[in-house]
């Protein structure tokens, strides 16, 4: 039976790669045809602004103002890179963090049933607290949650 969906199955697979490495080779070539256009027009700009500098400052001055300020927007990029690079190792430490703290609760409620259980009384009161840590959690999560949204404002 399964033999018969087989050619079904492969002509489906084979259309759904073949429409997807159509897509990707016109999508470069879409995207490269745009960052010629954009890099041609960046330098018919930047010439039109050392023209323009050129008339007022002179040759060499203007061509010094230019590079100056090709220098700045290089190294302003470079500080932009570093903070945001530090603002994502934070956050991906805080996950972590997290996540570590979870599996160490856990751990210890798995590795302190056996003798919760042991005895009755604390069999019925397992459910009940249970549902206290999760709405404290919640809880937390929300205050946390709210107090970002009102540092981001």
């Amino acid at each position: 039976m399964l033999k018969l969906f087989t050619p079904v199955i492969s002509a489906i697979i084979g259309s759904e790669v073949q429409a997807a490495t159509q897509r990707a080779k016109r999508s470069a070539i879409l995207y490269t045809i745009m960052a010629v256009a954009l890099l041609t027009g960046t330098f018919f700009l930047l010439m039109a602004l050392f023209f323009a500098l050129m008339m007022h400052f002179g040759l060499i001055i203007a061509a010094l103002i230019i590079t100056a300020g090709c220098v700045v927007l290089a190294i302003l990029a470079f500080i932009i890179n570093r903070v945001m690079d530090n603002a994502e190792k934070r956050r991906l430490e805080e996950r972590r963090a997290a996540i570590d703290t979870n599996a160490a609760l856990t751990a210890a409620a798995v590795a302190a049933v056996p003798t919760l259980l042991k005895k009755p009384l604390l069999t019925l009161a397992l459910p009940v607290a249970g549902l206290l840590a999760v709405s404290l959690l919640s809880k937390d999560k929300k205050s946390d949650s709210t107090q970002k949204k009102d540092q981001g404002s």
